[in-house]
């Protein structure tokens, strides 16, 4: 039967070619989607300010608690201006067997007047040996007037060790003298550039006293790793702040990059869901038609002995080829429409420099299998008709054109329709999680409605735009031949 298949897609050159362009689509569409779900969910950023360190302790998010229909629900997001931990900390996580040093770090928003286009942070000197940072010129800031700059904010400016420089942090601007020059050999382009003040300094100029952005936790040579970071993970709990280990590390340097992340799975999924649900439509749709406008075919096979199970194992032979064929063409496709939208998200600032469309087999297998069953189920049920009536009554069945559905479907998408409709009212009365769930609901419903009552509204484009057609294209005139009256004379049947 499969080899029956492959013929016959020979000789159905129209069917095959709308029926793979709906598969190959929609494995487009989907593949895009998946693989921005499946990058966001392998996307961990690689720790580079605190590329030496074994845990990395912060506070980056902040639980909020909200009323909604009667019930407390509670929201985690990520704070935009990174959290801190109390100073004391410092000390408690120095003190866990295991712990070399714990180094409290501060991210100072910086300007260099003489890099003002260069993404800078200041720091406390101490902070230096979390990424590590080594001095390649000149020496350390012993003094509040001195500063070490990263080599990055030195470039092309024509500044050396011994030069003064302003420096704009706080809205204030100030001159420093650059006492050395600092290089770390794991800090990439994404980090930005950095900045060291004395630690007293920074502290002085940080607008949260007492407080660090982030405790870097450096292990002792022989430390014992799973008993240290049992122990931090105790101190953190006890503090109500969070320890990150692993590639979590860079989540925690990176705030943007956890929003990055949670963005990506979410668009992705959102948009795939409402993406599926069409391409359910569309697969489902194109593949019946297809199976409906061969119901000839299919009759006469049936006349001739064919079995049910061979009809349906011919007509999913052919889907089954058509999907594989479609996936052949679709999956590149989407991997090179989920590159494209990645390098808009970056350049319009959705997500960092650093993020990367990452996998693809896993979406690829996942997409195509899903779409194969969603094509061969829609190949079975548009066949059972045909497939279930016996064989002297397959021909007479094939040249009855079935209405456009019955009572049950017509009901079912107007109640779509009707809510759909109610809640474009609700998108606009209400906000915030609210809104957006009436609008996701909304969009679905309206789908479903035009799915249900498409045969209708098909019927009625057609007797609206059929006049306009034939108008423009000047096709010709489809009305009945007239009856013409016999020739006398002419001879006539008894």
């Amino acid at each position: 039967m499969l080899t029956l298949a492959a013929q016959m897609l020979r000789h159905r050159k129209g069917s095959f070619v709308a029926t793979f362009i709906a598969l190959a689509a929609g494995i487009a569409v989907l593949m895009a989607c998946a693989l921005l779900v499946e990058s966001g969910w392998r996307y961990h950023p690689q720790p580079q300010r605190h590329a030496k360190t074994v845990a990395v302790v912060a506070d980056r998010d902040l639980t909020v608690a909200a009323e909604m229909f009667g019930e407390t629900e509670y929201t985690t997001v990520t704070l935009p201006e990174r959290g801190s931990v109390p100073a004391t900390l410092v000390d408690r996580l120095a003190a866990v067997p295991g712990v070399d040093r714990a180094v409290g770090d501060r991210f100072l928003a910086v300007t260099a007047v003489s890099a003002p286009d260069v993404q800078a942070t200041g720091h406390g000197w101490a902070s230096a040996a979390l990424a590590p940072y080594r001095t390649v010129a000149g020496t350390p800031p012993r003094s509040d007037g001195e500063i070490a700059v990263d080599a990055r904010l030195l470039t092309g400016t024509g500044l050396a060790p011994g030069d003064t420089t302003e420096i704009i942090t706080g809205g204030t601007g100030r001159t420093y003298r650059i006492s050395g020059v600092v290089q770390a050999d794991g800090a990439g382009a994404s980090s930005g550039a950095a900045l060291f003040f004395t630690d007293a300094h920074a502290a002085r100029l940080d607008p949260r006293p007492g407080r660090f952005d982030a405790i870097g936790i450096l292990a002792a040579p022989e430390a014992d790793r799973s008993a240290l970071l049992a122990g931090v993970r105790e101190v953190t709990d006890e503090a109500e702040a969070t320890a990150y280990i692993g590639d979590e590390r860079g989540l925690a340097e990176q705030p943007e990059a956890r929003t990055a992340r949670d963005f990506t799975l979410q668009a992705g999924a959102a948009f795939g869901g409402y993406a599926a649900m069409i391409t359910v439509f569309v697969v489902t749709g194109t593949v019946g038609l297809s199976v409906r406008h061969r119901r000839r075919d299919l009759a006469l096979l049936r006349a001739i002995a064919a079995t049910p199970g061979q009809v349906r194992r011919m007509l999913l032979g052919e889907v089954g080829l058509l999907t594989l064929l479609a996936a052949v063409v679709g999956v590149p496709l989407g991997l090179f429409a989920a590159g494209w939208i990645r390098d808009e998200l970056v350049t319009r600032q959705f997500v960092p420099d650093g993020f990367t469309v990452r996998g693809g087999l896993l979406s690829g297998a996942a997409v195509t299998v899903a779409v194969a069953a969603v094509a061969l189920a829609s190949g079975w049920i548009a066949a059972r008709r045909t497939t279930r009536i016996r064989p002297t009554e397959a021909l007479g069945e094939a040249a009855v054109e079935s209405g456009p559905g019955g009572r049950a479907r017509v009901v079912t998408g107007l109640v779509f329709l009707a809510l759909a409709v109610s809640m474009i009212g609700l998108t606009g009365a209400t906000d915030g999680q609210t809104a957006l769930g009436a609008a996701v609901g909304m969009l679905y419903a309206f789908v479903l409605a035009i799915a249900l009552l498409a045969p209708w509204i098909n019927r009625a484009a057609a007797r609206i735009l059929g006049p306009v057609l034939r108008a423009v294209w000047a096709t010709a005139d489809t009305s009945p031949p007239r009856t013409c009256a016999p020739t006398p004379g002419a001879w006539s049947p008894s």
